[in-house]
């Protein structure tokens, strides 16, 4: 699996919020970083299809 459609990752967001105490702060900072990798340090996220489920990991970039 190579990415998520909007659905599926609103759905892995609901689980990973409610995981961590129901709420995720972010600064404007991080998002940006995140969103323009080629700026900072960007990462992106691997997507492997398990017998269970999804595992998403960030893989940095070289």
């Amino acid at each position: 699996m190579r990415y998520l459609s909007d659905v599926n990752l609103r759905a892995v967001l609901n689980v990973l919020i409610d995981r961590s105490g129901g709420t995720v702060e972010i600064s404007n900072e991080e998002l940006y970083d995140a969103m323009l990798p080629d700026h900072s340090h960007g990462e992106r996220v691997l997507i492997e299809e398990t017998e269970t489920g999804l595992r998403l990991s960030i893989v940095a970039r070289r």
